[in-house]
């Protein structure tokens, strides 16, 4: 590997495995915190996108649960990985987290409990189902 790809690499690990997960965290904290008295439009977007984060972060550990209890083998071909199965559910977990990078972006505008959390954990989950899918 060259030295470009390996701190590329790693820069979405971190994203994937370390930004992701305490944003989620940091969001659902300070969203119960300063639950919002007034809902605007941009507020509502910005909600959006971070539901959206978190479901693609829970679609992935479903997705390890699932794998690790052998639900990506198949009898049929002597135990052997069905990779189209696998990268079914990549494709799923993607197309959540580019909508919610959408939904996030679009309300990063205005004030909001989950302003900046939730682009953050968007960007997140995406580079998570991207490290997902070149795994070395």
């Amino acid at each position: 590997m060259t030295p470009a790809f390996t701190v590329f690499y790693s820069f979405l690990f971190g994203l994937g495995y370390i930004v992701a997960p305490s944003m989620l965290v940091w969001g659902w904290v300070r969203w119960v915190k300063q639950r919002p008295r007034s809902w605007t439009i941009f507020s509502i977007v910005s909600f959006a996108g971070f539901l959206l984060a978190t479901a693609s972060a829970l679609y992935g550990i479903w997705m390890i649960c699932f794998g690790v209890g052998g639900g990506f083998l198949t009898s049929s071909q002597g135990y052997s990985p069905d990779y189209g199965l696998f990268y079914k559910f990549v494709r799923r977990g993607v197309v959540i987290s580019v909508i919610a990078v959408a939904f996030a972006i679009g309300g990063i505008w205005r004030e909001g409990s989950v302003r900046w959390q939730a682009p953050a954990s968007a960007v997140g989950t995406l580079a998570f189902w991207l490290i997902a899918t070149t795994w070395p």
